[in-house]
């Protein structure tokens, strides 16, 4: 095989391993805040493996930090696809809402602009301030633009 073609193949394994990468670290820092309580309820009980029934999806998640949504409010039926994702937490935390990202003022509060599909939409707003603290909480929400 020719010097040119063998740096061709190395080169695109490296970037096909450093775009994984990128994703798996994308992907963790979501997943850390919602299975961080997990995990270190797992290392006080010395359990080594997760089952389903250990791993919370309807009731909200709180440690250390509050998180209160002010809108939309639960199970509401909106027309328009676009709305306001708001509510308070502590000052400067990070809040995620879906894929959202944003960052709460000194007050705490946070407010963002969500565009809705169409039927049923579940929400998953989690805060998380800079001494590892965090929050989740789920709503659901609904766009009914046809009639």
């Amino acid at each position: 095989m020719k010097k040119g073609n063998t740096l061709i193949i190395v080169f695109f394994i490296l970037l096909t391993v450093l775009g994984f990468l990128v994703f798996s670290i994308k992907s963790r820092r979501l997943n850390n805040f919602r299975l961080k309580n997990i995990f270190q309820n797992n290392r006080q009980t010395n359990q080594t493996n997760l089952n389903q029934s250990q791993i919370p999806t309807t009731k909200p998640i709180v440690q250390g930090l509050t998180l209160e949504i002010t809108e939309p409010k639960e199970n509401s039926t909106y027309n328009s696809s676009l709305i306001k994702v708001s509510g308070k937490t502590s000052a400067n935390a990070e809040i995620y809402i879906n894929d959202i990202n944003t960052k709460a003022d000194a007050s705490g509060n946070f407010s963002v602009n969500y565009n809705l599909d169409e039927g049923e939409n579940l929400l998953t707003i989690v805060a998380n301030d800079s001494v590892g603290n965090y929050a989740e909480k789920e709503i659901t929400v609904y766009l009914q633009t046809q009639e």
